[in-house]
């Protein structure tokens, strides 16, 4: 009974708007015109000019939102797609044009428990659109829902195999909880898809470099880390800057191409803004294998500064001092790391016993 009435009503408004149209109190295919021609703002004015009279006229209601929403003003598009909606709930109807409006409006606020709804019910009534259920998983995502999240990429990649964007945030999810192969797998038919896209070649390179850590077999590791390389000169032709050269500086010293890994990791420091302890480390180690023995205690003694008390540093500060016959800064690094080590390495305690007799007194 409600429901006849309320399509009566609808009817009667139709008619009634009809009539004001042609009577020229404002023109409703002006406003509609007016925003399938990209002039949203003046659409808005339009629309408003309808609402004035009928406040309940849910179709322009969602002109006003989607028209605010395709300026990109989605704190200003919510409020009218909500009532838009809300008017055509009342009336028994659905519209998923306003849902999916509101979804991604709240999703670009970064408003994720208040998109979540919305994009669920996208996602029921359009089961067959992938990018439905993209959107969904980067809202699970947002909300540290990784099971949820991971299981709406896998629906989006198989419904569009050719979706780069899924692919990449799957890795991302299997590479946050520890499933490195997997991410590996999906980073890289993402890459099958987009070849160029930066963020999936960055993560593959690390994903590549955890996996070949792990490895004991060293020629398997090494095929690892060749690929990893490989992925992270492509990611510097794309992206030559501080944090790419830092990656693959650890790529080049992964299979022991120290002066590559010297350059790249220079590279990197000369263009960071903050340096890590870790970039001071990985420079400083790799000018030791390559014998810049003073280099390397200047990049050392930096990562030691940042990072003080780190057993694997103070060793090799030790180690690099000791070969610049600076006997007392090198018993007192290895005297440090033997602290650290809770007074058990072996190899630290022989290092101490040698060094000690050659530190004058």
């Amino acid at each position: 009974m409600n429901k006849g009435l309320t399509s009566i009503k609808g009817a009667f408004l139709a008619v009634v708007l009809a009539l004001t149209v042609s009577a020229g109190v404002f023109d409703w295919e002006k406003a509609v015109s007016l925003y399938k021609q990209g002039q949203y703002r003046e659409a808005i004015e339009e629309f408003n000019k309808v609402l004035a009279e009928y406040p309940d006229h849910a179709d322009s209601w969602k002109f006003v939102g989607l028209s605010w929403y395709q300026l990109k003003e989605y704190a200003s598009a919510t409020a009218p797609l909500e009532k838009a909606l809300a008017l055509k709930r009342k009336e028994g109807r659905n519209d998923p044009d306003i849902i999916r409006a509101l979804g991604q409006a709240n999703l670009s606020l970064k408003e994720y428990e208040k998109s979540l709804p919305y994009l669920e019910t996208l996602a029921r009534m359009q089961m067959n659109v992938s990018a439905n259920f993209y959107m969904l998983g980067v809202t699970y995502a947002n909300l540290n829902r990784a099971e949820e999240a991971a299981a709406a990429f896998e629906k989006a990649i198989k419904l569009d195999p050719a979706d780069a964007d899924s692919w990449y945030y799957l890795g991302v999810q299997y590479f946050r909880n520890g499933k490195i192969d997997q991410s590996i797998e999906s980073l890289r038919n993402g890459l099958k898809a987009q070849p160029k896209n930066a963020e999936m070649l960055g993560l593959l390179t690390e994903a590549l470099l955890r996996q070949g850590s792990g490895i004991q077999d060293g020629k398997k590791a090494a095929a690892i880390f060749d690929e990893a390389i490989k992925s992270g000169l492509a990611l510097k032709a794309l992206r030559d800057n501080a944090e790419t050269n830092e990656l693959l500086g650890r790529a080049y010293l992964a299979i022991d191409k120290y002066t590559n890994a010297e350059m790249a990791l220079s590279r990197a420091l000369e263009t960071s803004k903050e340096p890590s302890a870790a970039l001071y480390f990985n420079l400083g180690f790799a000018h030791a294998q390559n014998k810049s023995w003073a280099r390397a205690a200047e990049m050392l003694a930096r990562s030691d500064k940042m990072n003080p008390g780190d057993f694997n540093t103070l060793y090799y500060l030790g180690y690099v001092y000791e070969n610049l016959r600076r006997y007392p800064d090198a018993l007192d690094a290895y005297s440090r790391a033997f602290e650290v080590s809770g007074r058990s390495n072996a190899d630290l305690k022989a290092s101490i016993e040698r060094i000690t007799p050659l530190v004058k007194p």
